[in-house]
């Protein structure tokens, strides 16, 4: 039997949508921080954003390294980033089974709001750092393998469409390898 989720996969239009503004208290916005809730697992990924779930918002779920808990955050936007790039490995649940090494700013600062509406300010750093500029990412319509050069990026697109093709419903295959959560 096959297993419903409710994390959207590529290529789902709703991965490549700008999502709109989050309200704090809204019931759009309590249901999309609901989904994220559901779906938010620490041991398959550090972070989930709302188009990933259904809801074309600006919310995301992470799971910093100094928080003891997952934390939604409204509205995140990067207003600072260092010149500074570390390249590691990325890997996102709406791209099941793909990874990559890609480049991104070393450290950032992120204004967001929790989900009371209150204002908060970031600065992150290495994984916490690449984390948020991944959800942020999801927010604009951008997938990580968006960042890598043309040919890479088409050759890991053609492996992804002929796994997806051969992968038979009910599949008992893990939907990603890997030693670390997808970001």
């Amino acid at each position: 039997m096959q297993e419903t989720r409710m994390i959207r996969i590529y290529p789902d239009p709703i991965l490549r949508r700008r999502a709109s503004p989050a309200r704090p208290g809204t019931p759009e916005t309590e249901a999309a921080i609901a989904a994220l809730r559901a779906e938010f697992d620490p041991e398959r990924a550090l972070g989930l954003a709302g188009p990933q779930v259904g809801h074309p918002l600006r919310v995301v779920m992470v799971n910093l390294s100094d928080d003891e808990a997952p934390r939604v955050l409204l509205n995140p936007e990067i207003v600072e980033r260092s010149p500074e790039l570390e390249v590691d490995t990325e890997a996102c649940l709406s791209l099941p089974g793909l990874e990559a090494e890609l480049a991104r700013a070393a450290w950032v600062r992120v204004r967001a709001q929790d989900e009371g509406g209150r204002d908060v300010l970031l600065e992150l750093e290495g994984l916490d750092a690449r984390l948020l500029q991944h959800e942020v990412d999801h927010l604009d319509g951008i997938l990580f393998i968006d960042h890598l050069p043309t040919r890479e990026r088409r050759e890991l697109l053609r492996r992804y469409r002929e796994v997806r093709e051969s992968s038979a419903p009910g599949s008992s295959s893990r939907e990603r390898g890997g030693s670390r959560p997808a970001l």
